[in-house]
């Protein structure tokens, strides 16, 4: 099982890598489409790691607006889901400044 994972994650780390499209973009399109697949374990990690390429909160909700014009309402049930990990990342990175 190992084996299934890092291979996952190297498709992965290929797949982001800028090129014509830079990291922050592609990260924007993974989260619209994990949203409108229904994947809920997906959706807090694409979070995470838009926030890490970059985008803003507006940048978000737009790719989430994406992803429920395409996915219709269920899309729409999770894009709260996507909402709320950015709110739980937020609230830590804040907790996490204010420490230092």
């Amino acid at each position: 099982m190992p084996e299934l994972f890092e291979a996952h994650w190297n498709r992965h780390k290929a797949a982001i890598k800028p090129g014509a499209l830079d990291q922050k973009t592609k990260e924007l399109i993974g989260l619209a489409l994990v949203v409108a697949m229904h994947c809920d374990v997906c959706i807090a990690f694409h979070v995470r790691d838009c926030l890490r390429a970059g985008a803003t909160e507006e940048e978000i909700m737009e790719a989430l607006g994406v992803a429920v014009m395409e996915g219709d309402g269920p899309a729409l049930v999770y894009a709260g889901n996507a909402m709320e990990a950015l709110e739980e990342y937020q609230a830590a990175h804040h907790k996490q400044q204010a420490a230092q």
